[in-house]
């Protein structure tokens, strides 16, 4: 059994820098000022789920573009207030470079599982920007969480590697697991918000903004040494296995995933004795026009750096995905692994590719 301080229910929340902090202020500055504008005009869901889907292109722009327009309004009172900062730009656009390489340095938030819960919002700006970027997502579509059975249990005292197949452009299903309160959540309660916690890419965490995003919900280091680290604080995992490559290879309302030679993930669920649980998003494919020009230059760029380039487009032109079909979480039942002898040992490879045979026929 789990005990509850092992379930994160009263495990303090990871320490972020001040880096972090002072990144996640801006944004929540940015992006509760645009919920509290659009929510109005019926524009706040749109517009906000367009932006995640691009977010990776604009987010990173998004706190000094707050600080140049805070900068601006300041010399509307205080004039020659921006051209003196300008004249300095050299020491302080220095000063927060040195700042970010000794965050990067220093931070071990990135691989810190215990505590690594929803950061959830405690007043009202934090919570109009929480729903700009997140839960205006699932209101889009909107996301459904489809289980195996009427009757079907995910009991919160075992632990878990749920697998999201497939990454599409953007991986909806991410959305069902990262927070309490998500379709997945209510159907089943005890694990989202409390005890699961994701995987990313390393780099992720190399970027400056996106880094800090990432930090503010439940997600960690896709590293093995991470991974096991959280696995053996009793914490269960969901991840995407294909990773950046299925955004490469992606075929527009093709469902496919790469999965048959990706056991990284069997092997940890044998290591500790982890259910295996696979999951589908339906319709994921559909969101977006994908476009194959340069394929051999951005699967280069995936297999060296890590990095997905992504081809693609939405309604209009724009990053606002198509919703001519529902996106719904197939949630599969749980394939239960034998427990190991001792936690963290490496399993048998005849054992692990017999595993990940069951799981990609239960796929």
């Amino acid at each position: 059994m789990i005990s509850d301080e092992q379930r994160g229910e009263s495990v303090p929340l990871r320490k972020l820098t001040i880096f972090s902090k002072a990144n996640l202020l801006l944004l929540h500055v940015f992006f509760s000022a645009i919920q509290l504008v659009l929510q109005p005009f019926g524009l706040a869901v749109p517009v906000g789920t367009a932006f995640l889907a691009s977010m990776f292109g604009f987010m990173i722009f998004v706190p000094p573009l707050v600080c140049w327009m805070a900068l601006c309004v300041t010399d509307v009172f205080l004039p020659g207030t921006y051209q003196t900062v300008m004249d300095v730009k050299a020491y302080w656009i220095s000063t927060i470079l040195i700042w970010y390489l000794f965050t990067l340095a220093t931070d071990k938030a990135p691989r810190t599982p215990v505590g690594a819960n929803h950061r959830r919002p405690t007043n009202l700006m934090n919570s109009a920007a929480h729903n700009f970027y997140f839960w205006n997502v699932i209101d889009y579509f909107p996301i459904e969480c489809v289980p195996w059975a009427d009757d079907a249990t995910l009991p919160p005292d075992r632990q878990y590697i749920v697998a999201i197949h497939p990454h599409g452009i953007f991986c909806w299903g991410l959305f069902m697991f990262a927070a309490a309160g998500t379709p997945f959540d209510k159907r089943f309660p005890g694990l989202a918000g409390k005890k699961l916690v994701g995987l990313i890419a390393t780099v992720l965490f190399i970027v400056p903004v996106i880094r800090d995003f990432f930090l503010e919900w439940p997600y960690i280091d896709a590293s093995r040494a991470v991974a096991s680290k959280a696995l053996s604080s009793g914490l269960s995992l969901y991840l995407i296995p294909g990773g950046e490559e299925e955004v490469v290879v992606l075929t527009q309302g093709e469902d496919a995933t790469v999965i048959m030679k990706r056991k990284g993930f069997i092997r940890l669920a044998l290591s500790y004795g982890a259910d295996l649980v696979p999951v589908w998003g339906e319709g994921t494919t559909d969101s977006f026009c994908v476009h194959p020009s340069l394929f051999g230059f951005r699967k280069f760029v995936q297999k060296r750096f890590g990095v997905a380039i992504a081809n693609y487009h939405g309604r209009w032109f724009t990053p606002l995905p198509y919703k001519d079909k529902p996106v719904r979480i197939l949630i599969g039942k749980p394939i239960q692994t034998p427990q190991p002898k001792l936690k963290g040992e490496k399993p048998d490879p005849k054992l692990v590719d017999e595993y990940h045979a069951k799981y990609v026929a239960a796929l």
